[in-house]
């Protein structure tokens, strides 16, 4: 069952004022626009895409990496970023979806990825995201994905630029590497690579494991 907070992250999404100013927060300065080019690459690379693959991308929201993946199965909850998407990429098939509740044939994807998306989830919300994943990854399957390293000064400082400068955002969940491997280890999956982006405070560790 879909928690009251998962509910209120889908609704959050949904809203105009976060869809439509989507792309220019986050690519609102030189930094960012510099960071988001550097966590681009670390996806691109440990995703790995082969033509021959069928891969589906979790949680597409504007596009920003939806537009480097040729042919792949884009979900999200929100029509209006399902649009900003398909307009980056035509041979993206992106359709509605919930990650709670993936509606394919089991054992249909080679690979799984979702980037800036389950930072946004409690570790209950998170285990259900992976669980309903795993229904749909192949065997021997690959998930790629990131998570926003425990950090106490981060998320103080966090707090304070959000409610200043007015960005938009839905709350932020932190995890330290060895709680990561431990959760992902008991739904069974294996981390392969490892990589770390860097804030200016804090860093995000993006991951990619092996269904095992």
């Amino acid at each position: 069952m879909k928690s009251e907070e998962a509910k209120e992250f889908t609704k959050y999404y949904q809203k105009k004022r976060v869809t439509r100013t989507y792309d220019k927060q986050r690519e609102g300065n030189q930094y960012r626009i510099n960071k988001r080019k550097i966590e681009l690459r670390h996806f691109l690379d440990l995703l790995d895409k082969k033509d021959n693959e069928k891969v589906l991308e979790i949680g597409c929201s504007n596009g920003f990496l939806t537009q480097h993946l040729g042919k792949v199965v884009a979900i999200d909850t929100s029509k209006d970023m399902l649009k900003f998407a398909h307009s980056k990429n035509s041979f993206a098939n992106c359709i509605y979806g919930d990650m709670f509740k993936l509606n394919f044939k089991r054992k249909s994807f080679d690979k799984i990825v979702t980037m800036r998306v389950w930072n946004h989830l409690d570790k209950t919300d998170l285990i259900k995201a992976l669980r309903e994943s795993k229904k749909v990854l192949k065997n021997n399957g690959y998930l790629i994905f990131d998570v926003e390293e425990k950090n106490w000064l981060r998320r103080f400082v966090g707090f304070f630029y959000k409610h200043i400068t007015g960005i938009t955002g839905f709350k932020i969940y932190q995890y330290s590497l060895n709680e990561i491997k431990e959760i992902l280890n008991d739904e069974g999956f294996e981390i392969k690579q490892i990589r770390f982006l860097k804030h200016r405070i804090g860093r995000q560790i993006v991951l990619r494991a092996k269904l095992k």
